[in-house]
């Protein structure tokens, strides 16, 4: 993006605002900023068309209902603009992807799947290798064990404004006393593509009442299924630049992993925290202003850590091609 969209400081306010609370209602969102309904509205459609607000996201923990999540890194060669965007194509589009990144560095793109179980995800995984195999040159996979989806909190930047700390901390254990009817199902299919819907509307795409949507979302926040709704941001259309940092643990003990989550979890600008079974243990998402910015992040965190982290890797997050925290091929 050539020339970025001037934002000021109540479009600030309303970006933070809906960062962690994307189903906020108008006249709340209004209130908070200081603004009437009129121009809170106005101003939030205005970064829809600038590209800023990309849409709003349900945050769901799907381990709770049954369902494993797993990440694939792959290293792509041999394979032209046309084939790449084959695999890519191919990707987003899969019934189970979570979440689809074109990325740069060593690698070129990860995947986040999202299966009933390990055999599941195999049979993806073997599907995916015998259709675009010829083109992978390396990959690595990653179960997920830990989740905590993290707050923009560097878009106020100013210390006198004031900021609501939320974080959604997906704890992935399974609920066996929970299950999804079909309207349950209906009702997700909905709300996992577009999280700002109104109740009605909601009602009116899944066929059923407005009352029955409010309670049955209600009974998926109560029992963390649904941990919140979260702002998808373009981070480049407000002058920022995505990378991935992934880290190797070794001689981890409880009390310095906390350490390195406390401290990971303190900075603005880390957008996302996983843990992992793998190769990698921690995985991250950080959002910042530019590459130097970047650096300086990662020397702080491996001086301050260096006695535990063994290995590292950092690569730029170009583009999100899909975000979807309950995809489609799980409620079949």
């Amino acid at each position: 993006m050539d020339k970025l969209p001037k934002l000021d400081l109540k479009d600030r306010r309303i970006l933070a605002a809906l960062d962690m609370h994307a189903r906020m209602p108008l006249g709340e969102l209004a209130k908070r900023v200081g603004v009437s309904r009129q121009v809170a509205a106005y101003r939030t459609d205005r970064m829809k068309k600038d590209g800023i607000i990309l849409g709003a996201l349900a945050i769901f923990d799907s381990v709770v209902v049954g369902y494993n999540w797993f990440r694939v890194v792959l290293r792509l060669g041999g394979a032209g603009t046309k084939q790449k965007n084959e695999v890519l194509d191919f990707l987003s589009n899969h019934q189970h992807a979570l979440w689809v990144g074109e990325v740069g560095g060593n690698w070129d793109v990860v995947v986040n799947f999202v299966t009933k179980d390990i055999y599941e995800f195999n049979n993806v995984f073997e599907d995916f290798l015998s259709k675009y195999g010829i083109f992978v040159k390396a990959y690595e996979t990653l179960v997920y064990v830990h989740v905590r989806d993290l707050p923009r909190n560097y878009i106020l930047d100013n210390k006198k404004e004031k900021i609501e700390y939320t974080e959604f901390d997906h704890q992935m254990k399974f609920n066996p006393a929970l299950e999804l009817d079909e309207i349950d199902k209906k009702i997700i299919a909905v709300i996992s593509r577009d999280a700002s819907l109104s109740s009605w509307q909601i009602a009116a795409k899944a066929g059923v009442s407005d009352k029955t949507v409010s309670a049955r979302i209600k009974k998926m926040e109560e029992s963390k299924l649904i941990l919140g709704y979260r702002l998808l941001i373009h981070p480049s259309a407000i002058g920022y630049e995505s990378y991935m940092i992934f880290l190797g643990v070794n001689n981890l003990q409880a009390e310095r992993e906390n350490e390195l989550i406390n401290f990971v979890r303190s900075g603005p600008n880390i957008t996302f925290l996983v843990k992992h079974i793998g190769r990698w243990r921690i995985g991250m998402e950080i959002e910042v202003k530019n590459r130097v910015e970047f650096q300086d992040y990662l020397v702080q965190l491996r001086d301050k850590f260096g006695d535990i982290i063994s290995d590292f890797e950092t690569f730029p997050i170009f583009k999100d091609r899909v975000f979807n925290y309950f995809p489609a091929g799980n409620l079949d």
